[in-house]
């Protein structure tokens, strides 16, 4: 009955361990009250777990050569040694050796103590098996957490639409960016596994992907800042126009040249009428403007990479400066067989720069006439003005071309031309509508373009009135 009042103590106390050790210990003290040990040690692969009293070492030679039998049996055994006994009680699970408790005692156990040791040995496995089960989850844990930390993605786990678990990095980029959480639902919700979200100086890859912990669905987010790989990106990009620019305006620049110093030597070596020398001389004079075109856009790009270009605003008759730009273009026009409609019978008047406003219009409306659609019968540019007390509304709008959707929002990038054929058969050096736009923002002003592939684009001009 004592065995097995120690037995229902051993419970208790079993029940309380966190660890191997603790295990041991409880162990021990129940082994001292059924067996009434001197010396106990706890082994594994000829390795010393524990021992009681501490660093008290029993002589391998007294049982060694009995150990393989012992796991062989799993069962207690006990040896007669010199005035005692030897016992070696095999802690396991199942048919696993997991320790061996070796023991000296002057009593030899009854077979009832012999039963109520194997039940112990049992017990302990069990436990031993779950602690060491749980140790290992615990360092597998910390493993992968330090893995999952030292990743330079943030990653997310979502449960039932809380964050149920976020690596150093996914933390970080949260805090940092709170706003990416609402992005991450919304396309969550919208069932998108691959998206980016640009925010102010940053771009974001996300992933997602569902997957299942016992059976209950959690949704795994992986973020990637990839700023830097977005400029280099831009970088190569901008190059590549760069790249394309200069040679576009070394062609612009040449070609007009070739025609001036081509007619000036004909007039200079070959006999000529005055009227053939006239004509001549009027082909060198508009080259000679094409030629100051280029020029004065390349001046007017670089005044305003330096911020130094100067608007200076006056009172203006926004109609009269039209129909200037429309008699400075209509050359173009009839080339092109392009028929440009305006009506303004009323003055508008507006506190603007005349001269960069009319170089505004010039520069929307030689673009309308260059990209009319040759296959059309009837080409046409309407110019179209509203106004009311505080802004005018300028609309250009022709029935050229169009411009691709996915060209739309880059039309007024630095350098940029849309990547179609028919826009390298047209010359000019891709630098007109980004000047448009700064010199309509130096106005306080906007400017927006809508189109259609093929059928059209509206240009849509909005400046104060003061």
């Amino acid at each position: 009955m004592e065995v097995q009042q120690l037995l229902s103590k051993y419970m208790l106390e079993i029940s309380k361990v966190s660890d191997e050790k603790s295990l041991y210990i409880a162990l021990s003290g129940i082994l001292r009250r059924i067996t009434d040990y001197q010396t106990l040690n706890v082994i594994s692969q000829s390795s010393i777990l524990y021992s009681e009293p501490v660093n008290d070492i029993i002589d391998e030679a007294l049982f060694m050569e009995y150990l393989p039998w012992v796991e062989e049996r799993l069962y207690p055994t006990f040896l007669p040694k010199d005035d005692g006994y030897v016992g070696l009680i095999p802690i396991f699970k199942g048919k696993k050796l997991l320790s061996t408790i070796v023991l000296t005692t002057s009593d030899e156990p009854t077979a009832e103590v012999i039963d109520y040791l194997q039940l112990l040995s049992y017990l302990s496995g069990l436990t031993l098996e779950n602690l060491r089960l749980i140790d290992f989850v615990d360092k597998t844990r910390e493993y992968f957490e330090t893995i999952l930390n030292l990743s330079n993605d943030g990653i997310i786990v979502f449960y039932q639409g809380e964050i149920e678990f976020s690596n150093v990095k996914g933390s970080e980029i949260i805090e940092d960016y709170p706003i990416i959480l609402q992005e991450i639902e919304e396309k969550i919700g919208d069932n998108e596994t691959f998206f980016e979200v640009e925010l102010p100086n940053t771009f974001l890859s996300i992933s997602t992907k569902e997957i299942e912990l016992q059976g209950e669905p959690r949704i795994l987010v992986d973020v990637r800042n990839i700023t830097s790989e977005k400029e280099v990106e831009k970088l190569r990009e901008v190059d590549k126009i760069k790249t394309n620019f200069i040679a576009n305006v070394s062609h612009e620049l040449k070609t007009p040249l070739t025609a001036i110093k081509a007619y000036t030597e004909t007039i200079m070596n070959v006999p000529m009428t005055q009227e053939e020398i006239r004509e001549f001389s009027e082909t060198i004079y508009n080259q000679s403007l094409k030629l100051e075109g280029i020029l004065n856009d390349l001046l007017d790009f670089s005044q305003l990479e330096s911020h130094t270009l100067k608007i200076l605003k006056e009172p203006t008759d926004l109609c009269e400066v039209v129909n200037r730009s429309i008699l400075t273009v209509n050359h173009l026009a009839v080339h092109y067989d392009v028929k440009i409609e305006f009506d303004c019978n009323n003055s508008i008047e507006i506190n603007c720069d005349k001269k960069r406003i009319e170089q505004i219009m010039v520069n929307l409306l030689t673009n309308a006439i260059k990209f009319s659609d040759k296959n059309k019968k009837q080409k046409i540019v309407r110019i179209e003005m509203e106004n009311d007390d505080k802004t005018v509304k300028i609309v250009v709008e022709d029935n050229g071309v169009g411009i691709p959707a996915d060209k739309l929002d880059r039309i007024f990038d630095k350098f940029y031309r849309a990547d179609i054929e028919l826009t390298y058969s047209i010359p000019g050096t891709g630098l007109g509508l980004a000047i448009v736009k700064e010199i309509v923002e130096m106005h306080n002003g906007t400017i927006t373009v809508e189109s259609r592939e093929g059928e059209w684009t509206r240009f849509i001009v909005q400046l104060p009135k003061s």
